[in-house]
């Protein structure tokens, strides 16, 4: 009987988010076609393959929120700050690029797009060399590295003023200099920090006190009815497990 009502209940959850996506009229920039910016040097976000295609669990969600449009989807490159403005300017109908939708941050990005729901969350990190003693106690005593445009650099630079924060217009730049002594560490997401440190065992990374954010994805703030669909598609991606099986599977490789 148990499995029986679970079944029912699921099945009226499908069929309300089938309703929303079949009710909602949108438009997009180029018409059948979604376009996103991103940076794709965020891991496991975003990076590109060895065949210089953007993978990542951000495109691997586009890409099914595309299906249940009834779109095709393309991953417009470029470094984070321009990929902000491009979906704030119309160039794109938005930005996919592990953008924070809660706290301050948020609140200053609302006025340039709308954000779609949360999807997931992480807490800043910091990354350093092996060896080296840092924490938050002392990280105001360091030269921190961080992508421009982020969390981490306003967080770093309002605590530690800005002589102490270097930014980068990538982080690809950013662990370059670090790995290059230029920088004594990186402020940035702890799930991204995880995939760097992978790729260079000589990195380690610990944890900050710094609040929780939640990730979603930012809309051209010019067609409330794409926002609408592509939560609808999202929330049904979320609510089956969907979004849960792809961040484990990235999280894990």
């Amino acid at each position: 009987m148990k499995k029986l009502t679970a079944l029912i209940l699921a099945l009226a959850l499908s069929l309300t988010f089938v309703s929303a996506l079949a009710e909602t009229a949108f438009t997009t920039i180029e018409p059948g076609k979604l376009t996103y910016a991103t940076s794709p040097d965020f891991p496991p976000f975003e990076n590109r393959d060895d065949n210089d295609n953007v993978v990542g669990i951000e495109p691997d969600i586009m890409a099914l929120i595309g299906e249940k449009l009834g779109v095709t989807v393309e991953a417009v490159p470029m470094d984070f700050t321009s990929a902000l403005l491009s979906a704030q300017l119309g160039k794109t109908d938005l930005v996919v690029s592990g953008v924070t939708a809660t706290g301050e941050k948020a609140e200053e990005r609302k006025i340039w797009f709308d954000f779609t729901d949360i999807y997931t969350s992480i807490q800043q990190a910091i990354v350093f060399k092996s060896g080296k003693d840092i924490s938050m106690e002392n990280l105001g005593q360091q030269t921190i590295g961080v992508q421009a445009g982020t969390t981490g650099q306003d967080l770093t630079e309002d605590d530690f003023g800005e002589d102490h924060v270097v930014a980068y217009d990538t982080y690809s730049l950013a662990f370059q200099a670090l790995l290059n002594d230029q920088v004594d560490c990186i402020v940035l997401d702890d799930a991204v920090g995880k995939a760097y440190v992978k790729l260079h065992p000589e990195l380690v990374m610990v944890q900050t006190t710094y609040d929780v954010e939640g990730y979603a994805f930012g809309v051209y703030k010019q067609d409330t009815g794409l926002l609408e669909a592509i939560n609808a598609a999202l929330n049904e991606l979320i609510a089956d497990g969907t979004v849960d099986s792809i961040i484990a599977k990235w999280m894990a490789e």
